[in-house]
């Protein structure tokens, strides 16, 4: 039978910067715009899908369409450059938890008081009934009117959240109390598959996206007063987070854009999942699970941690203005 090495291995990988030189007396501050370029490639235990060590799995939203709309974004600002240099990152590592922008956030080319604002776009590929979230729209008071500014017709769904953290890499700047947007359009049944293709992509949504991206930017870059950072106060605040499995699966989709709620709202369910089996629905919230309390996906993820497959769990969900218990056998994260 074939014996898997388990001794540790050790890669290099690198991010991936540029800078757009801005213009003027301000041309010393900066606007950082980033995505990760990296993905979960063959074997990797945040995969979804059952065939997961056996398969590529492309990520072409994943982040392929936050990459592409990063560089789309530093190509139309490079032919029409804003007061502020834009310093423009493709960051690596972010799927083993936000190593390449931790490394850039500890170590940056410039003085952190030069930095305006960072924008960070994961998952920008798959826009539905017009929904973009933008997370962190209160790490700084100016920052709603900005993107609220910049959605100009055909008008975004605009589902605004305030907090600056999250699974993503715009966390690793707010953690250094820097101002920061998150675009991303969403979950979906293929996140973390081998169904992630680039021919499921919204082009025409993309475009949008990077069409709303560079007037944000731009708005950030030009105008003439700094942002003031303000560290956002909520239950998840400063609370590390990670794409990380456990082996344990449910097949549970968060409503990232529910804003805050208390528990963890679902957007969705997966076909055939122990969620469904179980009676979870879309619209549930889910408000404690195995005697744990919940008020937020982080402690939904640390209760969900605690538990191993097999194990029959009670979960108390809000369903309208109704609490209801149901009982949850969990499945093996394949």
């Amino acid at each position: 039978m074939p014996v898997r090495n388990a001794a540790p291995r050790q890669y290099q990988s690198q991010n991936v910067a540029a800078l757009v030189p801005g213009r003027g007396p301000l041309a010393d501050e900066y606007v950082i715009v980033g995505g990760h370029f990296d993905h979960i490639g063959r074997d990797s235990a945040t995969a979804r899908d059952p065939e997961k060590g056996h398969v590529i799995h492309p990520g072409a939203d994943d982040n392929g369409s936050g990459a592409v709309t990063v560089m789309e974004v530093a190509r139309r600002i490079a032919r029409q450059p804003t007061n502020r240099s834009v310093l423009v990152v493709n960051f690596s590592g972010e799927e083993l938890g936000l190593l390449g922008s931790s490394q850039f956030a500890d170590h940056l080319p410039v003085p952190k008081e030069k930095v305006q604002a960072m924008v960070n776009l994961d998952m920008v590929g798959r826009l539905r009934n017009d929904k973009l979230i933008v997370y962190g729209v209160q790490t700084a008071p100016e920052l709603k009117a900005i993107v609220d500014s910049a959605n100009i017709a055909p008008k975004l769904a605009i589902a605004a959240v305030g907090d600056g953290e999250g699974p993503s890499d715009h966390a690793a700047f707010y953690r250094k109390d820097l101002p920061v947007l998150h675009l991303f359009t969403d979950l979906h049944d293929d996140y973390h598959t081998a169904n992630d293709l680039p021919d499921r992509l919204n082009y025409d949504g993309m475009v949008r996206v990077a069409d709303f991206t560079e007037r944000v930017v731009r708005a950030l870059a030009d105008r003439p007063q700094r942002l003031t950072f303000t560290k956002v106060q909520t239950a998840a605040a400063n609370r590390p987070s990670s794409r990380a499995g456990t082996g344990v699966y449910l097949g549970s989709v968060p409503d990232m854009a529910a804003g805050d709620v208390k528990g963890m709202p679902l957007s969705g369910v997966r076909p055939g999942s122990p969620a469904e089996q179980g009676g979870l629905k879309a619209g549930d919230i889910i408000i404690k699970f195995g005697g744990k309390e919940i008020t937020n996906i982080y402690d939904y993820t640390d209760a969900l941690g605690a538990h191993k497959p097999g194990d029959v769990v009670e979960v108390v969900v809000k369903r309208g203005t109704t609490e209801v218990t149901l009982k949850v056998t969990l499945g093996q994260r394949s």
